[in-house]
Formats: C-alpha cells, sequence, structure tokens
C-alpha cells in the first residue's frame, strides 16, 4: 500500500502541475482517486485508484483535499477527482427578487444544516439525499415557491469556505 502524506498542488491552479500530468498520462503514469466530499474532508483514509492502486491518505489536522489536487505516487501522478453529488439550486427569478427573499431562502436551508455554495449567477445550490426532497423544499419555501425556480443537478458541489455546517 502506498502512503501520501502531501499535496503537490492542483492541476486549476498550477499551470506546471498540469504540464507534469500531461506528460505522466503520455508516459502511462497517471491514475485517478475518485472521492465522495465528505471522504475528501477526512485527513486518514484508506481507498483504491482507478487501476486498483490501494492508497493510505494521512494529512496533518486541517488538511482538506480538493477536486484537482495533485498526490505524488511512487512511480506516477495520482489526481483527485471528486464525484458529483445531486444538488438543488435555487434560482431568484429576477423581477421578484429581494432581500426578504434571500433571507427566507437561506433559513429554510439553513435550518436543514444543508451547507450552500453562492454561484455566479446569483443562485444557491446545496446538497440533497434524494431527490423528492425537492418537493420537501418547495413546500419549506411556501408562499416564495413564486418566486423561485428550483432544480436538481448532479454536479461537483463545493461549499463556500464560510459554510461551517453539520450535515443531517
Amino acid at each position: 500500500m502506498l502512503i501520501v502524506k502531501k499535496i503537490l498542488g492542483n492541476i486549476y491552479s498550477d499551470v506546471s502541475l498540469s504540464k507534469k500530468i500531461e506528460d505522466s498520462k503520455t508516459n502511462g503514469k497517471f491514475q485517478k482517486l475518485f472521492l465522495t466530499r465528505a471522504e475528501m474532508e477526512k485527513i486518514h483514509l484508506r481507498k483504491e485508484t482507478d487501476s486498483g492502486l490501494e492508497i493510505g491518505l494521512t494529512f496533518e489536522t486541517g488538511t482538506k483535499l480538493h477536486h484537482g489536487d495533485v498526490l505524488n505516487g511512487e512511480t506516477s501522478l495520482i489526481v483527485i477527482n471528486q464525484t458529483p453529488e445531486k444538488t438543488i439550486r435555487v434560482r431568484f427569478k429576477s423581477d421578484k427578487f429581494s432581500s426578504n427573499l434571500a433571507v427566507i431562502v437561506g433559513h429554510v436551508i439553513g435550518n436543514r444544516h444543508r451547507p450552500i455554495s453562492l454561484n455566479d449567477d446569483c443562485s444557491v445550490s446545496f446538497p440533497i439525499h434524494d431527490d423528492s426532497e425537492i418537493e420537501l423544499f418547495q413546500k419549506l419555501f411556501q408562499d416564495a415557491n413564486q418566486h423561485l425556480i428550483l432544480n436538481i443537478e448532479e454536479t461537483i458541489f463545493v461549499p463556500n469556505d464560510s459554510m461551517n455546517v453539520h450535515e443531517h
């Protein structure tokens, strides 16, 4: 089993690392490690890469993996791939947006102890466990529902940094 204690960097923020990844793909020395969002928050984890290499992760307290992080294997580079998960995206109908409406949305999601992601299009996303939850949130939003558009998406969910929420 390979033990990894250090993250080399992230392919999405380090151009030189992206080049090394391309080279390792060409040389057949590239592997992927698929992790859930919950697994990415662990500092000790045992898992297999896509090619069957058993790997043990052991990081310092406070370390958190991110989609695109690169780990140094003995003979190859290993890229972390976060697995997509189901989320609900809440969009505000543009002609009905108000700060009161935003507070209601935040309150309802917060009462369900869900982390959120504030998206570039001014929508809010949060993870769900089952498709039927959209009906629950439509009921919870009650009167505000006529001003909102709710959709289920399967995506790589990354909560905003300040969202230190314990999920239920």
